[in-house]
């Protein structure tokens, strides 16, 4: 099953209380601050340059004004795009407002969005990305230098996604998301929202619960625009 959005507005607050949302069986569980963002022609400088991170081997992400590793800057969303190939563009928005961390930036594609930070952990530099995408969600912390314990690189299915297909398959996928979600929750702030899916009371995924945190909320306006 793909991950359908619907999607709230780019400065639009999301009211407290229940909202009825289009994402299969996802619904917010927090209130929510306005967040603002303002359209940017290219990265800024401070998140240039080489950074690098583990998971079985070194990946090396090169940022420079116009590129994030494979993805390129555009102008405008592709809307042609399909899943296999939607990180290929990006376009990139500068986030500010209440309860927003400095130097974060959104950086929407063809079927996704990758929320993204430069800041530092023990006074080291880091580039933090919490990457959603139809396919799939990835959390990677990269450093300046080649190795460093502070490096995370994980991945996992949208909740209850086209790659959950069992009840084992779900487990992992909550397990996935406990993991990371602390660690979202305090490098992103109010740049991302707390969701909740549930399995519901009968059939394969009965009493598994979901808890995570996604940045699709801010995007309806500009998907559909």
């Amino acid at each position: 099953m793909k991950r359908l959005v619907s999607l709230l507005g780019v400065t639009t607050a999301i009211a407290s209380g229940a909202v009825v949302l289009g994402l299969g069986m996802n619904t917010p569980v927090t209130a929510q601050a306005a967040v603002k963002t303002h359209k940017i022609t290219a990265l800024p400088k401070t998140f240039r340059g080489h950074w690098y991170t583990t998971g079985g081997k070194m990946f090396n992400k090169k940022v420079s004004g116009k590129k994030f590793g494979r993805s390129k800057y555009r102008k405008s969303k592709d809307k042609n795009s399909m899943s296999a190939t939607s990180e290929q563009y990006f376009t990139p928005y500068k986030v500010s407002g209440a309860g927003t961390h400095k130097n974060t930036i959104y950086l929407l594609n063809g079927e996704g969005i990758n929320t993204i930070r430069r800041t530092t952990i023990k006074g080291k530099a880091v580039l933090i990305s919490y990457n959603e995408q139809q396919h799939g969600t990835g959390f990677t912390i990269y450093t300046k230098s080649k190795k460093s314990s502070l490096q995370r690189n994980i991945g996992g299915s949208n909740p209850f996604g086209m790659a959950v297909t069992s009840r084992k398959t779900a487990k992992e996928n909550r397990t996935f998301y406990n993991k990371i979600n602390p660690k979202v929750k305090k490098y992103f702030g109010k740049a991302v929202v707390k969701e909740h899916a549930s399995g519901g009371k009968t059939g394969m995924f009965k009493g598994i619960n979901i808890n995570s945190y996604s940045a699709y909320y801010f995007w309806e306006r500009v998907v559909n625009n």
